[in-house]
């Protein structure tokens, strides 16, 4: 490496000096000449070009076998002598063949990442050993005689990295785990006595990012095989048939693995190298799952409105009052949360119903009350529809039995319109708390998560939102969002199974 100051060399004071016209050419881009790569050193400014640093780079092995051999090359050829033994098998199309190739494939997928990561590793420690080389080359020439230099100055020299006081270490690059994240880093002796500590974050964390692009290529080979054994049974016009289907389904599918199931691999990703320990002492965390359990509680009681109304629209079905009353139910629930949001803001601006409170939004005690009431008018609508179903489902007979056997109005829904409406009404609530445990647009349009600084109306996603898009902390927000999925899963499940029963008794 060579550190030129204007046009002169700094480091070998014998190596030919650059000419004007690189320098003028280094102001644009970097510059490839006889084997170095040229980059623009400038001021402190970042304004002008005084000098460059030319790099060549040296013929060496990189892969961790012996002769620089990488991983993948031996594996490539264990996993084509294992499929090509199985292939020349009679009948090498059979079930239990297919684990063979499957086998040979990930072996290959994983023997190419262990390169993958063995290369990023060794990226990074080439630019820590090289940067400690500029740093120590800096440290002796930026400050002026008889003055050390400030840690501060060789820390503007490093983008890419920090520069920070340290202690007196071996000289190989190591890794550290600092404030609970893992750093590469390396001593770099900048004067007598005088250590710095030299930290990056590690390329090799990068690395099982690539097995989304590894396993699925590797899998290629195993799949068109599984392809020709499925043609070699099939008759043609059912593979005629079956190329059509997929012709259709191919878009819908292709959508789905680009815009979910690729970001919710990514985002699990993340969240391994999320800080677990500090993410469960955050009290911001604890404070949103606590609100978003209390805003959950408004759904027992529009569920119990929703069944009022749904009662008294089929009472007066036929007339129309009910029709009138059914669109002024509905009509809530289908407009626009953010329109429903600005109009109920005007509402709590102009007095809160004039119950003598200026605006319920700005009270730390009232603000998420005031939500609650905003989803109820939204979402009872909507269960309304749903317990209207449920009521049409029901045989008329059976509520002229109880007629018949002198049960009243009161004693003929408590014993029989309830108890056929029970799966009904588990579905509603199921639906209701889910949607309430997701619930962000109220909160991103009305209080942002306030007032502060109690957090009075944060709840879980609008959390993962600050914290992925305010604090740009997305392997943090990545863990809580994959947290708050699988308890969203697990009170999925009995939503799921009322389903299933539903489907059955039909």
């Amino acid at each position: 490496m060579e550190v030129y100051f204007g046009t002169a060399p700094l480091v070998d004071a014998t190596a030919p000096p650059l000419s004007p016209d690189d320098l003028s050419y280094l102001a644009a881009a970097g510059l490839w000449r006889a084997g170095r790569a040229l980059v623009p050193l400038k001021d402190r400014d970042g304004q002008e070009v005084v000098g460059a640093v030319a790099v060549r780079p040296h013929p060496m092995p990189h892969g961790p076998l012996p002769g620089g051999i990488g991983f993948a090359f031996p594996a490539a050829i264990l996993a084509i002598g294992a499929a090509a033994a199985t292939a020349f098998r009679e009948r090498s199309l059979r079930p239990g063949a297919r684990g063979g190739y499957v086998g040979a494939a990930l072996f290959l997928a994983l023997a190419t990442y262990l390169d993958v990561r063995a290369a990023a590793r060794q990226s990074t420690d080439r630019w820590l050993v090289d940067t400690r080389r500029l740093l120590q080359e800096a440290a002796t020439r930026l400050p002026p005689p008889r003055v050390r230099v400030a840690i501060s100055d060789l820390a503007a020299i490093v983008r890419d990295g920090e520069v920070v006081a340290g202690e007196p270490a071996d000289s190989p690059p190591r890794r550290v785990r600092v404030d609970g994240e893992r750093r590469a880093v390396v001593a770099v002796l900048i004067g007598s006595g005088r250590w710095v500590e030299l930290r990056s974050v590690p390329a090799e964390l990068e690395a099982p990012r690539w097995l989304i692009l590894l396993l699925p290529s590797a899998l290629l080979g195993p799949l068109a095989i599984l392809l020709l054994r499925w043609a070699e049974r099939t008759p043609a016009r059912l593979r005629r048939e079956t190329a059509i289907a997929w012709g259709f389904l191919g878009p819908a599918g292709l959508h789905l693995t680009v815009f979910t199931i690729g970001p919710a691999l990514y985002a699990i990703y993340l969240a391994t190298a999320a800080n677990l320990p500090a993410l469960a002492r955050d009290p911001v965390t604890w404070n949103a799952l606590r609100n978003t359990a209390l805003y959950a509680l408004y759904v027992p009681v529009s569920v119990a409105l929703a069944l009022v109304a749904a009662l008294a629209v089929f009472r007066y079905r036929q007339h129309w009052g009910g029709r009138l009353l059914s669109t002024a139910f509905v009509l809530p629930y289908v407009a626009s949360a953010v329109v429903i949001a600005l109009v109920w803001q005007a509402i709590y601006r102009w007095g809160s119903f004039g119950l003598g409170r200026t605006d319920w939004l700005s009270n730390t005690g009232s603000a998420l009350p005031a939500l609650m009431l905003i989803s109820v008018w939204a979402h009872m609508g909507g269960q309304m529809v749903v317990f209207l179903a449920g009521l049409q489902a029901i045989p008329p007979a059976y509520l002229d039995a109880a007629r018949v056997d002198g049960a009243g109005a009161w004693r003929g829904f408590w014993r029989v319109t309830l108890p056929l409406l029970r799966p009904v009404t588990w579905f509603v609530v199921l639906t209701g708390v889910l949607g309430a445990l997701q619930m962000f647009t109220l909160v991103f349009v009305l209080t942002q998560g306030g007032p502060s600084p109690s957090h009075a109306t944060g709840v879980m996603v609008h959390r993962i939102y600050q914290t992925a898009f305010g604090q740009q902390a997305f392997a943090l927000a990545s863990a809580l969002a994959v947290v708050f999925a699988v308890m969203l899963l697990i009170l999925r499940w009995p939503q799921l199974a009322i389903l299933r029963r539903q489907v059955r008794n039909a």
